[in-house]
């Protein structure tokens, strides 16, 4: 089609209409996307034999053999496989970009995308993925992992609690990285003129939807073992970048998506999930080292943030950094409101410089939440994590008065 981006030499291999496209994203991924692709041939071989089916491993410029080893898997006879690396430089939208190229030529009816270093896949969840899209039951599925109370920082102290009080979705896991998709929503995505090209992509991916009042439909899909996780105790090198670019996406569609947000009604009351499964493996916190770093980042960055928020959260802000007193939901609430507001009005020079400074309230926040859930089982942390989105959901009107 002439509106379609393929990768060179997908023009004619990529052709004729699919029911299942599994799009897997890579980089350097060698030690684990055989075993990715060995659960999603087995998946779509298992759950989906009547269907036409499809596999496209996208590459972002590996310098490993991931290439090499998906190029030589060999999948079920009736499985079609793609490999190509991404047609656009980037980070994790732009391999999805690729994929969704590719399913707009073949015309594909239902896309699941997963990481190619997802290590607890099973052949069962493209089925969990899949189905209810081709059902007709949902345009989008999100997964929801049994997760430590200190696992996903970032999704539940600020993504989770700040889309649920906009757009009203109870989506636990809004960034969780695996999803099942409808053509209908990927064709949206794939014209959308914010789409990201980092790891902004799966924010976008599910306010999208919500904003569109797309039917999106949580999934339970028990633990996630990710290689990449290992990454998160370097900071710098994984989790600060991952910060800025979710972040900003997310700020970047409350404004595109204003006049949506701000005729809406707050959601209804909402039960916290409870986990009756074995719990997941631990992760390990440096209170002290957080600590440092926050207090380190905020003399930095002081003056910026006492021109962003109020005269009354910053003095707030000023005797949590002084005292060591506690960083509340309410007082976190209001500074990200504050944050979003001036972000809608920054230049896009002074963007990052914005970004970086909430970054390091969020480590206080974090700290806060650490030295409030520290004897806490899963549960009774994951109660403190829905009363702080009960808190986002009472100050929106503040967010309506400033934004």
């Amino acid at each position: 089609m002439s509106d379609t981006m393929l990768p060179p030499g997908l023009q004619t291999d990529a052709t004729g209409d699919i029911d299942v496209m599994v799009g897997i994203l890579c980089k350097n991924v060698g030690n684990t996307v055989l075993h990715v692709l060995n659960m999603v041939n087995e998946g779509l071989h298992k759950h989906f034999s009547d269907y036409r089916k499809m596999i496209v491993v996208s590459d972002g410029f590996s310098s490993d053999r991931t290439v090499e080893l998906a190029t030589l898997f060999q999948p079920y006879n009736g499985i079609k496989k793609v490999v190509t690396e991404d047609i656009v430089k980037g980070g994790k939208g732009a391999g999805i970009k690729t994929i969704f190229e590719i399913a707009h030529a073949v015309n594909a009816k239902a896309v699941v995308l997963v990481d190619g270093d997802l290590l607890s896949i099973r052949p069962e969840w493209i089925y969990e993925f899949a189905s209810p899209i081709l059902y007709g039951r949902a345009d989008l599925v999100v997964p929801y992992y049994i997760r430590d109370k200190y696992d996903g920082v970032i999704t539940n102290n600020l993504i989770y609690p700040f889309t649920r009080a906009l757009y009203g979705l109870d989506i636990r896991q809004p960034i969780a990285g695996e999803y099942g998709l409808s053509r209908e929503l990927y064709e949206t995505l794939r014209k959308h003129p914010l789409f990201p090209l980092d790891f902004g992509i799966d924010i976008f991916i599910v306010t999208t939807a919500a904003a569109h009042e797309m039917e999106i439909r949580e999934g339970l899909f028990y633990l996630k073992i990710h290689e990449s996780t290992t990454r998160y105790f370097e900071p710098e090198a994984l989790l600060i970048p991952m910060f800025r670019q979710v972040t900003g996406t997310m700020f970047e569609l409350a404004r595109h998506y204003e006049d949506i947000w701000r005729g809406r009604e707050n959601g209804r009351n909402i039960a916290p999930r409870e986990c009756f499964c074995k719990e997941p493996a631990p992760v390990g916190v440096a209170l002290e080292e957080i600590t440092a770093r926050f207090r380190e980042g905020y003399r930095a960055s002081e003056q910026l943030i006492k021109k962003i928020v109020s005269s009354e959260s910053a003095k707030k802000l000023a005797r949590v950094v002084a005292d060591g007193c506690e960083f509340d939901s309410e007082l976190w609430a209001k500074t990200v409101y504050e944050f979003a507001a001036h972000y809608k009005r920054t230049t896009p020079q002074e963007k990052h410089t914005v970004l970086d400074a909430l970054k390091t309230l969020w480590l206080g926040r974090f700290r806060g939440y650490v030295l409030e859930t520290a004897d806490m089982n899963i549960n009774n942390a994951e109660r403190v994590i829905q009363e702080q989105a009960r808190v986002f959901e009472k100050q929106r009107e503040y967010l309506l008065s400033i934004y």
